[in-house]
């Protein structure tokens, strides 16, 4: 087994504040996927507080520059598909197409809000210069 996979919080890797860890299995054949660290409250709380802080920067950019981050998951997820599809598939042990088409549906959802940031909401109000 490889080594223990640590929590992402906060930006940063982390074991966390617990010493706890389990084995995930793929439920297909029970093959071992790998070690992970058990999430404290602490750990819990934490992240929580971290996701606040990232929202709290995230309301403040324009649709269209949250639009930006989210084309970068677009193309990382079409660039990893199969990669991606092969974890979804072991982590859940369903067949491989199933899997990739989890990842399909991914980009999809990602690529539709992405883009729905160029589409005005609410009252648009006309320039008072003709040709903008």
């Amino acid at each position: 087994m490889s080594d223990t996979y640590q929590h992402y919080i906060d930006g940063e890797w982390t074991d966390g504040t617990g010493e706890e860890t389990f084995t995930s299995e793929n439920p297909a054949n029970g093959d071992e996927l790998g070690e992970f660290r058990r999430g404290t409250e602490a750990d819990v709380d934490r992240a929580v507080a971290a996701a606040d802080d990232a929202f709290d920067e995230w309301k403040e950019l324009s649709h269209i520059d949250r639009a930006e981050y989210l084309w970068d998951i677009y193309h990382e997820l079409k660039e990893r598909h199969q990669e991606l599809g092969e974890v979804v598939t072991m982590e859940c042990g369903k067949e491989i197409s199933e899997g990739k088409a989890d990842v399909t549906e991914a980009w999809h959802m990602v690529e539709w809000a992405a883009g729905d940031a160029r589409h005005p909401k609410g009252d648009v109000i006309p320039s008072e210069i003709p040709s903008k």
